[in-house]
């Protein structure tokens, strides 16, 4: 059997990483259109639970889009389960630059390492923490075939690994397939029993067209149906290992 994992917020504390750099990114631009606006990170967060995004090069520019176009609480509350950003283009007829998006984005984020940043920055990813007890997963790897699928690249992948201190053998990164394309868990599991684990509105609707193509899945999530991925592992090996 496979247990599959997406990394942010599941098995990494994002929270003073990716949220922080979707915030800086959104206001960046907001500065440059003249618009003093503070992004709240509740705002980023909700909008990340509940909407579907491949990258958070698109969630920022899902909260650009909404700042600039009224209320960003009323946005936010009015955006619909597992929508993306093209609802949002498609709602205000406005779409941005995702290339420049991306380069101020990589310079919060990956900083001094990232060789096309606008300005020097240490990089947030430094901050991030392991949520994952990884004496945890070496113990569920030798009862099942583990796996991550993630909106991340190969080079963030990397950094997530070095953080939690555990190399996955299998990986979907974005620069294969990007979530919420069932594809990305296919190629884990190639249909075998398999249960996922993540977080947010994009593996919702993974695990939702997952099942319609190539069969059931379990899916535990985060902050729903357990209370962290470790009390998931442990669930799971309660209830499979004899």
């Amino acid at each position: 059997m496979w247990l599959v994992f997406d990394v942010d917020g599941v098995l990494i504390d994002t929270s003073e990483s990716y949220d922080v750099a979707t915030k800086l990114t959104a206001e960046y631009f907001l500065s440059k259109l003249g618009k003093t606006i503070e992004i709240p990170l509740d705002a980023i967060r909700e909008l990340r639970r509940k909407g579907s995004f491949p990258d958070d090069f698109k969630l920022s520019e899902a909260i650009i889009i909404g700042a600039l176009t009224g209320d960003l609480k009323d946005f936010v509350n009015e955006f619909p389960l597992g929508a993306g950003v093209e609802w949002v283009r498609d709602k205000f007829g406005v779409a941005l630059d995702g290339c420049e998006i991306r380069r101020v984005f990589n310079t919060y984020y990956l900083g001094t390492i990232y060789e096309n940043r606008l300005f020097d920055y240490p990089g947030l990813w430094r901050l991030e923490k392991p949520l994952v007890d990884v004496n945890l997963l070496r113990e569920a790897s030798k009862h099942f075939r583990l796996g991550v699928v993630t909106g991340r690249d190969s080079l963030e992948m990397e950094l997530a690994e070095r953080i939690i201190g555990f190399r996955f053998e299998h990986v979907v990164t974005r620069d294969v397939i990007e979530k919420p394309d069932p594809r990305a868990l296919y190629l884990i599991t190639k249909g075998e029993s398999a249960v996922y684990i993540g977080d947010s509105g994009s593996d919702e609707v993974m695990v939702k067209e997952y099942r319609k193509i190539y069969g059931d899945v379990k899916f535990f999530k985060v902050g729903r149906d357990v209370k962290d991925v470790n009390e998931a592992i442990n669930f799971i090996l309660l209830v499979s290992v004899r």
